[in-house]
């Protein structure tokens, strides 16, 4: 599997909705996601530019949780990288089984997320109480993503590379 996406930070995400259905995209689902990065106690996955995450998602009443490991960026245009996940039934279980191997909870965050579908593209409206709206587009390849980039009128905006984990941990910092 291979990641590739923009990021673009928005005032506000009624318009990139209103946009989309003016568009005729699909909308998915409204989600609530909660992450939990984890780090080792050398930093190797920092260092390597790489990134552990158990995820957990409510949606129409529902929990589920996956399990991703993000490998370091390639050269792209967009924010590019291999990444890896799978299902998980037992999230305090897979915790334990990351600090059996050496791994600690080094950030947990909540996150609104609606997910709609544009050109083979997945369009993902975000909202994060301590760093703002996101939109994010992930797609099959640089030219899907900057053609509905393109639509929303979100081409000429500045691409965010730094993941939500980098952002929020840089602003706890700050406080």
């Amino acid at each position: 599997m291979h990641e590739i996406e923009a990021k673009i930070k928005v005032a506000a995400l009624e318009p990139i909705r209103d946009k989309l259905k003016t568009l005729g995209a699909d909308f998915v689902q409204s989600v609530q996601q909660v992450d939990t990065y984890f780090m080792d106690a050398h930093k190797l996955l920092r260092k390597n530019d790489c990134g552990l995450r158990i995820r957990q998602q409510i949606a129409d009443g529902l929990t589920s949780a996956n399990v991703t490991f993000k490998g370091p960026r390639t050269d792209s245009l967009f924010k590019s990288r291999p990444e890896y996940e799978t299902g998980i039934e037992h999230v305090a279980m897979m915790e334990k089984i990351f600090e059996a191997l050496g791994y600690y909870k080094r950030l947990t965050f909540k996150k609104k997320r609606a997910i709609w579908l544009l050109d083979h593209c997945e369009v993902c409206l975000d909202e994060l109480t301590e760093v703002g709206c996101f939109v994010e587009v992930e797609g099959p390849n640089e030219t899907a993503i900057s053609g509905v980039l393109e639509k929303l009128d979100l081409h000429n905006e500045p691409h965010i590379t730094d993941s939500y984990a980098l952002m929020i941990a840089r602003r706890q910092k700050q406080e």
